[in-house]
């Protein structure tokens, strides 16, 4: 299935690519069509009383945390819209689709079909006590998720040659993952820090260092975009999934940002199109298996590209080595 050409695929190839992968491996839409339908039809968890008392200690310190300013307010008041929203709508069971595309991993559809079972979180320790071990379902979801992926881009036929990459790949997500949380503080504390700094002398200065911190975890995740398939397609470690994504942006950053910026026009583009069907149970059926194949078909395409860029990669390399030995032969 990975191109043996010299020439690498370009993001239209690699795009047609990963959807007819999905088409010949169904089964790959299992999980996120699953999870949906869980989201939607299951019992639901709120959190509405927490976030209120994170509203109410907004709304009882606004002047202490503001300069009173119009653009200061007027932010606050964007913040506390998104407070209310977030405080009638999220279910906490949504964090289990954290690495899986879902259309409701905030609020389900409300249809005659969808069940009224709701329990609320009114004590932020059983909040916690819930959220722990719903992260680490979510983990193992999307392990379980990209393996599917993976191992259809591979095409590999042996169960047990799937179950020791799941395996393999879930350590592998773990350690990845606590690198880029301890990447994440090490970028974000002395920032913070500056920011707190920097405030006693002029609020629009510290708001520019939290921008230009955020602004700086954008254009990591950018170049962090190919980790994960790094890991699912061709085994990399956690250190050597995080060198062979940026390698991509390295050598040919145009190609490789195109495909990240065409994925993500297409995941948007399709949000409204989904909204379109939602007014019918047989609609939001249409949409949960759509939006399925829609971000499976995508994430295959990445890593079809993955594989073969890195493919072109190691071949130029080993062909300037061949090169280099001749030169120093003469």
């Amino acid at each position: 299935m990975l191109n043996t050409e010299q020439k690498p695929l370009n993001v239209i190839e690699s795009l047609v690519s990963g959807f007819e992968i999905i088409f010949l491996h169904p089964w790959a839409l299992l999980v996120p069509i699953a999870l949906d339908l869980f989201l939607w039809l299951g019992p639901q968890i709120s959190a509405k009383p927490l976030i209120e008392n994170i509203l109410a200690l907004l709304n009882a310190n606004v002047n202490l945390l503001t300069d009173n300013s119009p653009d200061t307010l007027q932010s606050v008041e964007v913040i506390r819209k998104s407070l209310q929203e977030l405080a009638n709508s999220f279910n906490v069971f949504g964090v289990m689709s954290s690495g899986v595309p879902t259309l409701f991993w905030v609020e389900p559809p409300t249809t005659e079909w969808a069940r009224t079972l709701l329990y609320t979180v009114n004590n932020s320790w059983i909040l916690l006590a819930l959220a722990i071990p719903l992260a680490m379902v979510a983990l193992v979801l999307t392990v379980l998720y990209f393996e599917m992926i993976g191992h259809a881009v591979r095409g590999e036929k042996s169960v047990k040659v799937f179950f020791v990459h799941l395996l393999k790949s879930l350590v592998t997500t773990t350690l990845l993952g606590l690198l880029l949380f301890v990447g994440i503080c090490l970028l974000m504390f002395p920032l913070s820090l500056l920011a707190v700094l920097v405030s006693f002398l002029s609020q629009g200065l510290a708001s520019f260092v939290v921008l230009t911190g955020m602004m700086l975890m954008l254009w990591a995740g950018l170049y962090l975009s190919f980790a994960l398939p790094a890991i699912f397609v061709t085994g990399s470690n956690a250190p050597q999934a995080i060198l062979n994504s940026i390698s991509l942006f390295r050598f040919d950053f145009w190609s490789t940002m195109g495909l990240v910026v065409v994925t993500y026009l297409i995941r948007w583009g399709f949000t409204i199109v989904w909204q379109l069907f939602f007014n019918t149970p047989a609609g939001i059926v249409f949409d949960v298996i759509g939006n399925a194949f829609l971000g499976t078909g995508l994430m295959a395409a990445m890593m079809v590209y993955y594989a073969d860029r890195m493919k072109w990669l190691n071949n130029l390399r080993r062909r300037i080595q061949q090169h280099q030995a001749q030169l120093k032969g003469q």
